[in-house]
């Protein structure tokens, strides 16, 4: 039976005696959503696979879930990195012109990008 629990209490034990931070994300619904923005992902079945381990983008690519999935959860750190590093006005600002990422659930590194490039726009 996979212990996940455990796994993850001795990776955090270990980088703590090397003294790295750590960083927990929820990982909700990273597979789910396809990296590029274009929505939710077919799987199985539905995308007309014989296995998970491949899914279909609703503009007809065809990826691997774990590695949609990393991209997802690497932004959701990323963004919320870069939003607690702002102030509220500014924050505000951001959200207003990137809606996405006001809500870190349905992030995805396509978010990312847009936030990005938002920040490093001239300002007017």
């Amino acid at each position: 039976m996979w212990r996940s629990q455990e796994v993850q209490s001795i990776v955090t034990d270990k980088a703590h005696r090397l003294s790295m931070r750590i960083s927990h994300i929820c990982a909700w619904g990273t597979s789910r959503l396809a990296y590029d923005g274009s929505g939710p992902v077919q799987r199985g079945r539905d995308g007309g696979f014989h296995t998970y381990e491949l899914c279909r983008f609703s503009n007809g690519k065809v990826y691997n879930c774990d590695l949609s999935a990393s991209y997802n959860i690497g932004a959701r750190y990323f963004i919320r990195e870069i939003l607690k590093s702002l102030d509220a006005s500014s924050r505000l600002d951001i959200e207003a012109k990137v809606p996405q990422c006001s809500k870190r659930s349905t992030c995805t590194f396509s978010t990312l990008i847009s936030l990005n490039a938002e920040l490093m726009s001239p300002v007017a």
